[in-house]
């Protein structure tokens, strides 16, 4: 579990939020708060808060049994969901760093191009 946990926090979950969804993939089926609380030790308030955020980010889903006793789950692909994100996340980060680097590059070398090219003026002169 704590390797899914470490997965989940690098990808940018928080801690007790990742807990929680490390729980709900490892359990593969819908749980009830009081399990959900039982495995994780948070309260049913706390949970309530970070199983909202998890949905709010479309992870988990809310099935109720016999219409009544609240149930959650993990939604499929939640893995694969959440690796692809932070892999286009830093696709688009990197871009950015390059693009600057570029810049950056290109302002430091300008001296050096006008240098070499007075050197070569006057070689050319003589």
């Amino acid at each position: 579990m704590d390797s899914l946990v470490r997965f989940f926090r690098a990808v940018g979950l928080p801690t007790t939020v990742a807990l929680v969804l490390a729980v709900l993939v490892l359990e593969n089926k819908p749980l009830s708060l009081k399990e959900l609380s039982l495995k994780t030790g948070y309260t049913k308030g706390h949970l309530s808060y970070i199983l909202r955020l998890l949905e709010s980010k479309d992870l988990v889903e809310r099935v109720y049994e016999k219409r009544r006793k609240l149930l959650v789950r993990a939604k499929g692909k939640t893995l694969l969901k959440l690796l692809k994100e932070h892999l286009d996340y830093l696709r688009r980060v990197s871009r950015d760093v390059l693009s600057e680097l570029r810049e950056e590059l290109v302002s430091e070398l300008k001296p050096f191009e006008e240098e070499v090219a007075e050197i070569l003026r006057k070689l050319e002169g003589d």
